[in-house]
């Protein structure tokens, strides 16, 4: 006799609510991996695997939802010498879109900037939008498999140069 597994709507139910994200506050795993962004001074921070199933073999990619604040001035340093474009929350392409869980988080009546070549020179990642709020120098990050950076070593020659 074959009988088959069939998941009741109630276990569903119950794993669609067990998959709510975790808002994280602790900010040394963003430190870590952002160090570009200099002091991180509080953080607010979800990541998630969309499409992940620990069942299936192989790599996973995570997405990274973050509200991070800054030393005094952080933001403005950072921003100083590039070309910054308004981004507004929730519009396209230089639209942000913070998480429902993580908006209560956002500065109110921030007045956020995106700059595609502070995404790539601040983050390494598969894909990463930073935008930044100069007046609370806090800084959004959307990104997708955020990684240390690379520590460079240059080998030292036969001749120990």
């Amino acid at each position: 006799m074959v009988t088959g597994c069939a998941v009741s709507p109630v276990a569903d139910v119950k794993a669609e609510a067990s998959k709510a994200l975790e808002i994280h506050t602790d900010t040394e795993p963003l430190a870590e991996r952002l160090p570009k962004l200099g002091r991180i001074v509080s953080a607010h921070w979800q990541q998630e695997t969309p499409g992940g199933d620990s069942r299936v073999p192989g790599p996973t990619d995570y997405r990274v939802s973050a509200l991070m604040r800054l030393a005094p001035g952080s933001v403005a340093d950072l921003t100083a010498s590039t070309q910054m474009q308004p981004a507004t929350v929730g519009t396209a392409p230089q639209g942000i879109s913070i998480p429902a869980a993580l908006s209560e988080f956002a500065p109110p009546g921030a007045q956020w900037v995106h700059s595609g070549v502070l995404d790539k020179s601040l983050v390494r990642a598969d894909s990463a939008q930073l935008c930044f709020d100069p007046a609370s120098d806090t800084v959004y990050l959307s990104a997708t498999n955020v990684d240390r950076p690379m520590d460079v070593t240059v080998p030292a020659g036969p001749d120990g140069n």
